[in-house]
């Protein structure tokens, strides 16, 4: 994770300068970050602090929520790091690197390069062929450079980035797969809340079916009481 959070700082500091570097530590692994209390953790005012935010918000790393404060009549805004478009982000850069290094690596293995060793300036074949390899800054000739060592650490480089960019995957994907499983159990209490509230709806309807059938049969029961007694009134 401690390189993660590296290279995660490295992209928000290409995104937002460098006192925003520091913003990674405050708000990984912690949700609605109080604005002010970063802005004093950073030692930086709230409008320099709301800058960089908003620059982040802008690139999809962080997302906030507004609360009004009763007393002082003002929006406090609190921050929260979005670690999968972190991630995201991380992954996509992380690819970008290692398509990079594939093309030096390619490039090493099937071109030659040569150096001026007083300059210690290299240059590809075309160019050496081009200047009659001499170097142009201070007329020595060229010789061949040794890509060994440089193919070397290429590779090594990309093997390390493969295992990042591994580690990177998953994490993200137990991310989303958390995330999925929170929205099921959400939607199943909405579910189960809203069956209930159904049920509670077709028990007071059932209730006040029967209570207006009652009350009909009272009012029938009374027509019928009524009519039976002027039939009686009439044979006195």
């Amino acid at each position: 994770m401690l390189m993660q959070l590296n290279f995660l700082k490295e992209v928000v500091e290409s995104i937002a300068g460098k006192p925003a570097t520091d913003i990674v530590d405050l708000l990984v692994g912690k949700k609605d970050v109080n604005e002010f209390l970063i802005a004093k953790k950073l030692k930086l005012t709230i409008n320099q602090t709301r800058n960089i935010l908003y620059k982040l918000s802008e690139a999809g790393l962080v997302s906030s929520t507004r609360k009004k404060d009763k007393r002082k009549g003002w929006f406090i805004y609190f921050w929260t790091l979005d670690s999968v478009k972190s991630l995201e982000l991380l992954e996509k850069k992380t690819r970008e690197e290692l398509e990079q290094l594939g093309h030096q690596l390619s490039n090493r293995k099937s071109k030659r390069f040569y150096i001026c060793k007083t300059c210690n300036l290299e240059v590809g074949e075309e160019t050496a062929l081009l200047n009659q390899f001499i170097c142009q800054e201070c007329g020595q000739v060229y010789e061949l450079s040794e890509s060994d060592a440089i193919i070397s650490e290429i590779d090594i480089k990309i093997k390390k980035l493969e295992k990042q960019l591994e580690t990177i995957s998953e994490e993200k994907n137990e991310l989303l797969e958390k995330a999925s499983k929170k929205r099921k159990r959400k939607s199943s209490r909405a579910a189960k809340k809203k069956k209930k509230a159904a049920g509670k709806k077709k028990s007071w309807k059932k209730t006040e079916k029967k209570k207006i059938k009652k009350k009909k049969q009272k009012k029938e029961k009374k027509r019928a009481a009524k009519k039976k007694n002027r039939k009686v009134k009439k044979r006195k």
